[in-house]
């Protein structure tokens, strides 16, 4: 009995070493496969990817086969002491899978097709293996959302391997729809890039799904294998977990009270996280600014990204219409028209931030926030030159907002005369603030004269602002701006003749000492 024992506990299986893994599969093997060749359907250059990949992971993993003769070392969840290991046959099935690809897209070139297609074949098998090894390991390894992306990853390869063989297309079905419901569940769990992948892969899956079910005779209840999808994954606790999807990303931009179609997904993407950005700016307008012009430039970075993924649409779309007859010929202006309509607003930006920043340095000049390191070496003087800088966006703005304000159905020569005199008294206003700080500069050097002048001509740019037929806001900021002149000429005032004072004080005194030498110069005089 007791040698019964001693054998029993000997061969019981040893606990893992690793436990509670995070692993986002989805994310790794899409990121890799858009750097790697798949964004042109480059297969070779992706499986050559893969395989340099797999070297570097055995080798960071201590799983070398030998040199010279081949010894493979299979891996075991027991064993596993390095997370980097589960990427091994994630890669492994990548590998296959990009080589069975490849072979499809060369059995429409070559003549031995079926030769091509047994080898086809063969490697989607591997790779299945593969997707089923990842799976354990991810099940047994790895927390609840791990094991459903492996699960996932596994249906996915699984009924893409069933459908390319064309014989069981109702256990295609099955695997391609409980990978449907694993990504759509995984989608929300995380911000709205992650939901934008997730979405594209389940939308893929629906094609697959349509096509299986079309092959099969249209026969099988989609429905009916849908819920019986669902009842297989109900045992993962992250997939029965009740989670708030995050708010949908419009298909559209607004600009001026215009709306732009956005088809775009990387486009739509960068644009909620530019507004994400931005959206933050306005907590910390009282801080000290640093980390809000920061949030400025993230914000305007993520608006150019998305203007650029709209070029190379436009230029992929006029290709298309040059060398082939498209269903949608207009597709291409339509997307140049988002483009225009998104640059106007990375320009409309440009100006929130010039703005912010100079009224962050006016503050710091004028002694009302404590300055940075990076401050102390700025004047007026440069200030002055940050306004004039700002007034250039408005000049590029009036040159082609017009273009896209003719568009309006009704008044459209109404609305662009109206935009034209918002953008004038803005103008007007920047170079008010700008001649203010040049009358700034001119105090601190003790020039009443220029400062005079100056502050003259920013009260009249801004009374002429005021006076305009411009929006509210606008001319509510022209009159504060004048209350604003106002408490500075008298600041100005009091400062120049407290500096007039003291020189006539340390004149009189230069005249009592000279008087004085002078007198006792004749007093000791031996003449």
């Amino acid at each position: 009995m007791d040698t019964v024992d001693t054998m029993q506990v000997d061969t019981a299986p040893a606990e893992p070493v690793l436990s509670n893994v995070s692993l986002e599969i989805l994310s790794i093997i899409s990121a890799a496969q858009r750097e790697h060749g798949l964004r042109h359907r480059d297969y070779a250059r992706y499986r050559g990817y893969c395989a340099r990949r797999l070297a570097r992971l055995y080798q960071a993993c201590k799983m070398k086969h030998g040199k010279g003769r081949f010894v493979k070392k299979p891996l075991v969840a027991n064993t596993i002491a390095d997370e980097r290991a589960l990427l091994v046959p994630l890669v492994q099935s990548e590998r296959a899978w990009a080589y069975a690809m490849e072979m499809k897209d060369l059995t429409n070139v070559k003549r031995r097709r079926s030769d091509l297609r047994q080898h086809m074949l063969r490697r989607l098998k591997k790779a299945v293996t593969h997707a089923n090894e990842l799976a354990t390991f991810c099940e047994r390894l790895g927390n609840d959302q791990t094991a459903l992306e492996g699960d996932a990853y596994a249906n996915y390869i699984g009924g893409v391997c069933a459908v390319e063989q064309g014989k069981d297309y109702v256990g295609a079905i099955t695997k391609l729809l409980r990978a449907k419901l694993a990504y759509a569940k995984l989608g929300v769990l995380g911000d709205q890039k992650r939901l934008e992948l997730y979405r594209e892969r389940t939308e893929d899956l629906a094609d697959l799904v349509r096509f299986a079910h079309y092959k099969q005779g249209r026969t099988a209840d989609l429905k009916a294998m849908e819920k019986e999808a669902a009842i297989g994954l109900a045992s993962n606790k992250v997939f029965t977990m009740k989670v708030e999807a995050p708010p949908e990303i419009e298909d559209k931009i607004r600009w001026h009270a215009m709306d732009f179609e956005l088809k775009n997904r990387d486009a739509r993407v960068l644009i909620a996280q530019a507004q994400d950005c931005l959206a933050k700016v306005d907590a910390l307008k009282n801080a000290t600014g640093h980390k809000a012009g920061m949030l400025f430039a993230k914000g305007i970075a993520f608006y150019d990204e998305a203007r650029m993924k709209l070029n190379d649409d436009v230029e992929k779309e006029t290709a298309k219409a040059l060398y082939q007859q498209g269903d949608d010929e207009d597709k291409a202006d339509r997307i140049k028209l988002t483009e225009i309509a998104l640059s106007l607003i990375v320009k409309d930006k440009l100006i929130d931030r010039n703005k912010f920043v100079c009224d962050q340095l006016d503050k710091k000049l004028s002694g009302r926030a404590k300055k940075e390191k990076a401050d102390k070496k700025l004047n007026f003087g440069d200030l002055a030159r940050m306004y004039d800088a700002a007034t250039v966006d408005y000049e590029d703005l009036m040159e082609t907002a017009p273009m896209l304000l003719r568009l309006k159905p009704e008044d459209a020569d109404k609305h662009i005369e109206e935009f034209e005199v918002d953008c004038e008294a803005e103008v007007m206003l920047l170079k008010a603030r700008q001649n203010v700080a040049l009358a700034c500069h001119y105090v601190q050097v003790g020039n009443s004269k220029e400062a005079k002048a100056y502050f003259e001509i920013a009260t009249d740019l801004a009374t002429d602002a005021e006076g305009r037929d411009c929006a509210g806001e606008i001319q509510d900021e022209a009159t504060e701006l004048l209350k604003e002149i106002e408490v500075r000429v008298a600041k100005a005032q009091r400062k120049l003749q407290e500096a007039d004072d003291s020189v006539t004080k340390s004149q009189s005194g230069s005249d009592l000492t000279s008087k004085v030498a002078e007198k006792f110069s004749k007093l000791f005089s031996f003449r």
